[in-house]
Order: structure tokens, then C-alpha cells, then sequence
């Protein structure tokens, strides 16, 4: 009887943890962003990680790019200058889970690459966020990297 008891609760347990791998509310998660200091000419990488129950995120991307003072993290600027779609980034539609990638030159315009451009002639730091609105106007929390360090020009 206690073997059927615990068998019982055991597969109750494990029923709920599958339950619900993906929430209807977009989840997004910044998974790299790199190198950690960066000079000009080099290429900025930022990755993250896209969930869906439904699949339907086609409406909204939207990536902000903050820039911190090096040495005291205030904020000195925000823009939200990158924007798109998912057909922007490649993704077919109706899609789960999904990884979206942005790459940025710094410094210096290179083919295929939006421009970063620090202009300030001293170090600055960068982040980047996004957020995520799908048709039913779902919003995923806004998600945003750790800081890197722009070498001044």
C-alpha cells in the first residue's frame, strides 16, 4: 500500500513539472553578450533566448541600447533604435523557442553590421535589453545584459 502511495505521489510530481514548459506571456532570457571590452573595428555579439506557448511573437521586437559613464554606471543615454520582427531575424513564424542575435561594430562602419559608435573620446559602458510583444498582445518582461566596456575611439 505505501508502494502504490509513494508511485501515486511520484508520478503527481512529475505530471506537474511538465506541465507547462512554455508560458503564454513571452519569457526572454539573455543568454551571452560579448567580449567583455571592446576596441574599435571589433564586432559586439548579444544572444538570448525566446519562449512562446503559442508561437505567435511576430509583432514586436525591441532592443534598447544603455550607455553608463565607466566609472560610476550612471546612465548617460537610452535609445531604442533597433526594431523588428521575427522575419527580420529569420525566424519562421509560429515558433516556440527560439534564439535571437544581434550583432553591432564598434567604432568604425563594418559590412552587414549596425554601427555602435562610443564618440565620446572616453570609455563608456554599454548594455542591451529587449523586449518581446506577441499578436495577442502578450509583453515579456524586459531583459537586458550585463555591462561591457567600450574602449574610448
Amino acid at each position: 500500500m505505501k508502494r502504490i502511495l509513494f508511485f501515486t505521489v511520484l508520478a503527481g510530481l512529475f505530471a506537474a513539472c511538465n506541465k507547462d514548459k512554455f508560458k503564454t506571456v513571452p519569457q526572454v532570457s539573455v543568454t551571452s553578450f560579448g567580449p567583455g571590452e571592446v576596441v574599435k573595428g571589433q564586432i559586439i555579439t548579444w544572444k538570448a533566448s525566446v519562449t512562446d506557448k503559442e508561437g505567435d511573437v511576430q509583432d514586436s521586437v525591441i532592443f534598447y541600447r544603455k550607455i553608463f559613464n565607466a566609472t560610476t554606471d550612471v546612465l548617460l543615454s537610452t535609445d531604442s533604435s533597433v526594431r523588428g520582427t521575427l522575419a527580420t531575424f529569420g525566424i519562421p513564424s509560429k515558433t516556440q523557442e527560439f534564439e535571437l542575435q544581434l550583432q553591432l561594430s564598434y567604432g568604425e562602419q563594418v559590412d552587414g553590421y549596425q554601427l555602435q559608435n562610443n564618440g565620446s573620446g572616453v570609455d563608456r559602458k554599454l548594455s542591451i535589453g529587449v523586449y518581446v510583444k506577441d499578436k495577442a498582445g502578450n509583453r515579456s518582461e524586459f531583459a537586458e545584459s550585463g555591462k561591457i566596456l567600450l574602449k574610448k575611439i
